[in-house]
This record gives C-alpha cells, structure tokens and sequence, in this order.
C-alpha cells in the first residue's frame, strides 16, 4: 500500500514539473529589453527639435531586474518629445517592402515595468506609450496617461484586435519633462490550450 501511494506521489511530482515546463515553453515572450537592446534600438526621435531635450542611456541605479535599466532624462528645451524604439533602426518609409520585420500577431499584450522621479507637479504622467504607429502598414495601439510613481510597477498595453503581422516600431511614447525608469520590456504571448 505504502508502495502504491509513493509512486502515484511521483507520477503526480513529474506529471507538475512537465506541464510547468511546458507552460513556460508556451509563454516564450518577445524582449525589447532586458539588461540590454535585445530586439530595436532608440532609434526614431521626434519634437521640436528632433528629441534634443531627451537623453537616453541605461542606469545600475536601482534596476526592476537584472543589472540595469532604461533611464529617460528630458528637459523643457522643447515642446514636445518623443522616442520611437525601431526593429530596424529606421522609419518605415525608408523600408523596402521585403524588409525582414517581426510577425507579433501571436503575442497578447506588452508589458513593461515603470518607475519615476516625482515631477514639480507630483507623479510622472507618461503622456502616450504604445506599438506600432510608425506609418503604413503599421497598426498601432496605445495608452495613454499613465501615472507613474518612485515604485516599480507593472504596467501592460492589450494587442487584442490589432494587426502586428509586420512590426518595426516595436515602442513608441511621448514625453514629459522628468526621469522616467523602464525594465523588463517584452511581448507576452498567448498560452496555447
């Protein structure tokens, strides 16, 4: 009897780990970065005077995961700011119609984790964050308004009912003036059944 029970212990054990493994398997996601640029580049810079109030670099200082993260500086020099994160390193126009592009259509949603230096005004508002948007025959979605506080916080962005066969902007956002915290930026697939 107590044989019996050791060995259905063990196949319920390893029945877990497989289909755990195969879970995880499932939920690959798509980084944009991670530690490091894994897939596009700080690339498309846009304001008044083409993104000069902002400076991009990648920081220790306290880091969601991992040993750095994306650090975004931006002054009032201009207007308006914003960054595209590109696959290519160049605005869709300038691609050909056979450009190597990644298919995303299989992926639910982006997350990113956030965090900000408190503004004047109190919290960070991020104005506009999104995918795509970089032109024909981009689709493009976005959220808009995001506060974001001195904590890391998990933030996502819903790809649902979006057409991400081809995608070269892979980030998009406009931005305030502040310092804004960015880490574990990825593409979370959808978990097959």
């Amino acid at each position: 009897m107590m044989l019996k029970f050791k060995i259905i212990a063990l196949f319920t054990l390893l029945t877990g780990i497989f289909s755990f493994t195969a879970l995880q398997e499932e939920i690959e996601p798509y980084y944009i970065y991670s530690d490091s640029w894994k897939h596009g580049i700080p690339s498309g810079f846009m304001g008044e005077k083409n993104g000069a109030s902002m400076k991009i670099s990648e920081s220790k200082d306290s880091p969601y995961l991992g040993e750095k993260c994306v650090k975004i500086t931006t002054d009032n020099s201009e207007g308006w700011r914003g960054i595209h994160i590109q696959y290519t390193g160049s605005w869709n126009v300038a691609l050909k119609p056979d450009q190597k592009l990644p298919d995303l259509s299989a992926y639910d949603k982006l997350e990113f984790y956030a965090r900000a230096e408190e503004t004047e005004n109190g919290n960070y508002i991020l104005q506009t964050i999104g995918v795509g948007g970089g032109g024909a025959p981009e689709d493009q979605v976005d959220e808009t308004y995001l506060e974001i506080t001195p904590k890391w916080k998990k933030f996502s962005i819903s790809l649902k009912g979006h057409d991400f066969k081809r995608v070269n902007t892979l980030l998009y956002m406009v931005l305030p003036v502040g310092t804004l915290y960015l880490d574990e930026i990825r593409f979370v697939k959808k978990i097959k059944n």
